[in-house]
């Protein structure tokens, strides 16, 4: 959990919207690092795969000869099961990642709309250009515009 410097005066109900962001901006980010080491295994998973049968069907003539020795091994159908198996893992992760990028954008969006209510006396108006270069450069969280 975040942890706001003393210096920051905040309300509770800024100080929840502002680690709300946070916490939408880590899941965010952790899905997308998922989604990529799923995509990448996937693809690699695949193209060794595929070097490995065109490497020991070259040997063999036929097409019929060809199927007959992929479905001839067993381990074949469970490696193409397990490959299918990631990169369908890798769709599920993509799809949680982009709602979690569409509500960490939708919450960004409301802070700035609702800025003038959050930071309601002048000193904290003025103030609050630290805190958002704060939370840009330990969270790269944007509170400046909306269409970042």
């Amino acid at each position: 959990m975040a942890h706001f410097p003393s210096e920051f005066s905040l309300d509770e109900v800024t100080k929840e919207m502002l680690l709300a962001v946070i916490e939408k901006k880590k899941k965010w980010e952790r899905l997308e690092k998922r989604t990529t080491i799923l995509q990448v295994a996937s693809f690699v998973g695949l193209a060794a795969f595929l070097l490995y049968v065109i490497a020991n069907v070259s040997a063999v003539a036929t097409w019929s000869e060809r199927l007959a020795w992929f479905f001839a091994a067993p381990v074949h159908i469970f490696i193409l099961l397990l490959l299918c198996t990631v990169y369908w893992s890798a769709v599920y992760y993509k799809g949680k990642s982009e709602k979690a990028e569409d509500d960490f954008h939708a919450l960004r969006c409301e802070i700035i709309q609702k800025s003038i209510d959050l930071w309601k006396d002048e000193e904290q108006w003025n103030g609050r250009h630290r805190l958002f270069e704060w939370l840009k450069r330990e969270y790269d969280i944007n509170l400046y515009y909306e269409h970042s």
